[in-house]
């Protein structure tokens, strides 16, 4: 059913309810019922129901579905053409109402959609719905279609199509042109500038890091954001500009509205939480590409400038600090410097410039050479500049040229006029500082990355101890199988196991390439969590593991606790750590394999499939004969490390850790972001214990 012939249906009708004159009799004759006893306007609503669903004898969850499109096809059509809204939308709706409740989901369409569509404008006419506003209730699909008709009326070719709407190709190219025009010509720090002042309300000084997170709002009112993430990104490519400046607010107005509504176009913003119901593996791709190109467009990647140093040492400990690599510095070097630069920044919102002489004189230790080498080799990108290839949001970096693109992250320092450098934001490029010495480091160090993911682990547990909190770890053998354990904490309610993969999310991914996308979430999300889930399985089997670790043997007792399981990434995933989606990967692939058309693919997606059949029998064993199980992965987490360590802020023991993280266990902002969520409850807290006041002794 598409849109056109929806109309015709509409259009050559009649509501034959409506010769019935409200006429009680009438009705009931009408709907095919004898009228017994007093008049129920239900049962005429029911009856109208009733012809809606059985005109169809299966598909009712693809027709809702259909529903859903049309009224979005309809919606873009009224904004950019002008074409009526009602009585379609209206029909659409009492359709679609009475469509929700059949039984047969996942079957094909098979009936009669002019007979549905009768019987639903019959139902509106019976039991109108009263005065609405279609552009609240459905306030994305008029942001959206609003934002493509401001471009077209400046002159950008908008492609419409049922189930699709985008800039025309060349129109996008012109947007994105335009864009970068405007930035290049006020200057890149300069619009940096105007950003950070902008977002710095966002600023949380305890884990020093803008908030800019996803916001939804329970009655679909949110507002089109702006995306701070692209501009920033494009702000470094265009740092220089093209002087003389033009830094306007004029410019700057216009620069903001046109990112704003390019941003809405793309449609991958959020209005309303998705934290209802589940989904199939089909709809989850199309929503995990949806949150890559979300995070790449309005999120910030950051990291809180405190722990840069501290995570550095860790996940570099079998390394010698102080010899000196094949270019000379030192990673001691290295990390000297990169402390100055972050702590003399730290105050600052937006941009700094830093002079190599201010390094030198900061670092007397560090000789004058080594600061240049530093500066020029490791910390700063090329006189070229960054992201020289990056424009659009989904660009993603071809085969064979990773470097290409988008690489701002790699180096937290831009060139800038002699021996000036520019640090763009403290938070922002702090990140930006591990990947450069890791960068630089990896021609030199054989299996470097393979190193990097032990001595994280070991990083963890030193961190975890520092705070109070027992640690286990070790081997296991349990019923002729093994198991190898990272991390275990035990608190008297629960025992959380968590486990650490390296593998980061790839700028293929990050560009919302499906492919990428599902090979870095099982590389990560997916391995840790089926290497917990048979700790798990065995714990709960036998009642206790005995734990190995040098030599030394522990038993590990259920003891009728709970059992939490936390997958650990060494960097942030974004959108992609949130809960409410983790139960909907977990739960929409429950029955899925994925299959891939490129054949240099096939090996990596058959070890994705064995991680999901491992996770399958998981909750088989958890779950002996049960038909249906309610939320089996609700006591699963993914989390960065760096999230870890704003976690245990406060934290001196066990019990406490679990209280950190229970404290965004049971709420759902739709930020999908463990920090805002931190931050929120302990805002709550402080802000409860203000206005009860100390507690008085008698």
């Amino acid at each position: 059913m598409d849109l056109q012939t929806f109309r015709q249906v509409v259009d050559s009708s009649d509501p034959g309810i409506a010769s019935c004159d409200d006429e009680p009799h009438r009705l009931y004759d009408y709907i095919g019922l004898q009228m017994e006893s007093s008049f129920a306007s239900s049962v005429v609503s029911d009856a109208l129901y009733s012809r809606i669903r059985d005109a169809f004898t299966s598909g009712h969850a693809a027709i809702w579905q259909i529903c859903r499109s049309l009224r979005t096809d309809l919606i873009r059509e009224h904004v950019l053409l002008g074409t009526k809204l009602e009585p379609y939308l209206d029909v659409i709706d009492h359709l679609a109402d009475a469509i929700r409740i059949g039984d047969n989901a996942g079957s094909s369409i098979e009936g009669d959609w002019s007979q549905a569509i009768r019987a639903a404008y019959d139902h509106t006419h019976f039991r109108s719905w009263g005065d609405r506003d279609p552009e609240r209730l459905y306030s994305r699909d008029f942001k959206v279609a609003k934002a493509a008709r401001a471009l077209s009326d400046n002159g950008f070719a908008i492609h419409l199509e049922p189930g699709r709407l985008s800039l025309e190709e060349t129109a996008e190219r012109a947007v994105v042109a335009t864009i970068e025009d405007i930035i290049a010509k006020m200057g890149g720090v300069n619009v940096a500038r105007r950003i950070f002042k902008e977002i710095s309300p966002l600023f949380d000084p305890e884990q020093q890091r803008y908030h800019v997170v996803r916001r939804v709002s329970m009655t679909d009112d949110g507002t089109p954001q702006i995306p701070w993430g692209y501009l920033i990104q494009l702000a470094a490519k265009h740092a220089q500009g093209s002087k003389p400046y033009i830094d306007t607010d004029f410019q700057w107005h216009k620069l903001c509205s046109m990112a704003q509504a390019f941003g809405a176009v793309i449609d991958v913003q959020p209005y309303t939480p998705k934290f209802f119901g589940s989904m199939d593996a089909f709809a989850l791709l199309p929503l995990l590409k949806e949150i890559a190109v979300y995070d790449t467009l309005f999120c910030i990647p950051q990291m809180r400038p405190t722990d840069v140093v501290k995570l550095a040492r860790g996940m570099l400990d079998w390394m010698d600090p102080e010899a000196p690599t094949n270019s000379g510095w030192s990673i001691e070097q290295a990390l000297e410097i990169t402390s100055y630069l972050l702590s003399s920044s730290c105050n600052v919102r937006g941009p700094i410039f830093v002079d190599e002489a201010d390094v030198r004189r900061a670092c007397p230790a560090v000789p004058r050479e080594i600061v240049a080498k530093v500066l020029d080799e490791v910390l700063s990108h090329p006189t070229s500049g960054a992201n020289r290839n990056f424009s659009n949001p989904a660009d993603a970096p071809a085969p064979g040229s990773p470097q290409t693109g988008h690489d701002f992250f790699l180096r937290p320092l831009l060139r800038s006029s002699g021996r000036r450098f520019i640090l763009l934001d403290c938070s922002v490029c702090a990140p930006a500082c591990i990947e450069a010495l890791l960068t630089a480091l990896r021609p030199e160090t054989k299996s470097l990355d393979d190193k990097v993911g032990l001595a994280v682990e070991r990083f963890l547990k030193a961190e975890l101890a520092s705070h109070g909190i027992a640690i286990g770890e070790g081997d296991y053998d349990s019923g002729g199988e093994h198991g190898e354990c990272d991390l275990v904490i035990e608190t008297p309610e629960a025992v959380i196991f968590a486990e650490i993969k390296k593998k980061p999310l790839t700028r293929r991914a990050k560009a919302g390439s499906d492919a990428a996308l599902i090979l870095d979430l099982a590389g990560s999300l997916l391995a840790a969590q089926a290497q917990a889930g048979w700790h798990e399985v065995r714990l709960r089997r036998d009642g206790h593991l005995d734990l190995e670790y040098e030599g030394v043997i522990t038993r590990l007792g259920l003891s009728d606790r709970e059992v939490e399981r936390v997958a650990v990434s060494l960097l942030d995933y974004g959108g992609f750590q949130d809960r409410t989606l983790l139960k909907q990967f977990l739960e929409g692939t429950m029955n899925a394999n994925f299959m891939v058309s490129d054949a240099r693919l096939t090996k990596k997606f058959a070890g994705v499939n064995e991680s999901l059949a491992e996770i399958r029998d998981q909750v088989a064993l958890l779950h002996p004969g049960a038909v249906t199980i309610d939320q089996p992965f609700f006591h699963c987490w993914f989390i960065s490390v760096p999230q870890l360590l704003v976690l245990l802020d406060g934290v001196t023991d066990s019990l406490g850790f679990k209280n950190a993280l229970w404290s965004s266990r049971h709420i759902v902002t739709g930020s999908s972001d463990l920090y805002f969520d931190l931050s929120y409850m302990r805002r709550l807290r402080k802000e409860s214990i203000t206005s009860s006041g100390p507690l008085e002794m008698s």
